[in-house]
């Protein structure tokens, strides 16, 4: 499985997470965020494409979609002494009725293929499922939220999950889920879950601006 594990005591992503948000006027003071922080912090990014997967990137674009979020919480939690595990999982997404009509109208009324990215987080108190994909915002469009951290009780995974798997020890989440993409979807289908994830990022980018 893709673990990260404790490594840098000095913490250097967890700092440029603080300047970063400090920046944005989300937090202030000199204290480093706690775990429920950096969860929230992480959360409450945009969803939309980042334009790298290294954690320190994802921080400078401030914004990412459920690999690049989770790849990024998972680096932040090992800084702070915590075990987690990458998990993938095959889905249909289906905007719920009550979203926006921009949110509907990306999906033409019908289920887009993808495959979703979240974390199973060792903490002392057991395993737990987190899902950092969609900013407090989104609950006004009908969309999965976790509101708080709270440790050792699962989080609401931001899809229904059909195939799930870890993803194996020393891939990347990115080669891993393209992998699972073409060999389970269409061209078809890829470039339609290409262009409502593109859509989503710009409908949520504006909205936070």
């Amino acid at each position: 499985m893709t673990e990260r594990t404790p490594t840098a005591p000095d913490r250097p992503l967890t700092r440029a997470l603080h300047a970063a948000a400090a920046e944005r006027g989300l937090r202030g003071g000199d204290a480093l965020p706690d775990v429920p922080e950096l969860f929230a912090l992480v959360r409450d990014m945009p969803y939309a494409r980042a334009d790298t997967h290294e954690p320190a990137g994802i921080i400078a674009g401030w914004r990412g979609t459920c690999s690049t979020k989770h790849e990024l919480l998972a680096a932040l939690l090992a800084e702070a002494g915590l075990r987690s595990t990458v998990m993938a999982c095959t889905q249909e997404i289906r905007p719920p009725a009550g979203a926006p009509a921009e949110l509907l109208a990306l999906s033409g009324g019908q289920p887009v293929v993808d495959v979703h990215n979240y974390l199973v987080v060792h903490a002392p108190q057991g395993d737990m499922t987190v899902d950092a994909t969609w900013p407090l915002a989104a609950a006004a469009a009908g969309l999965p939220v976790n509101a708080a951290w709270e440790w050792g009780q699962d989080q609401v995974i931001a899809c229904t999950p059909l195939d799930t798997w870890a993803v194996p020890e020393g891939e990347s989440v990115a080669a891993f889920k393209d992998r699972a993409l073409r060999a389970r979807y269409t061209p078809q289908e890829l470039e339609r879950r290409e262009a409502f994830i593109q859509g989503v990022g710009r409908l949520f980018l504006a909205q936070s601006r």
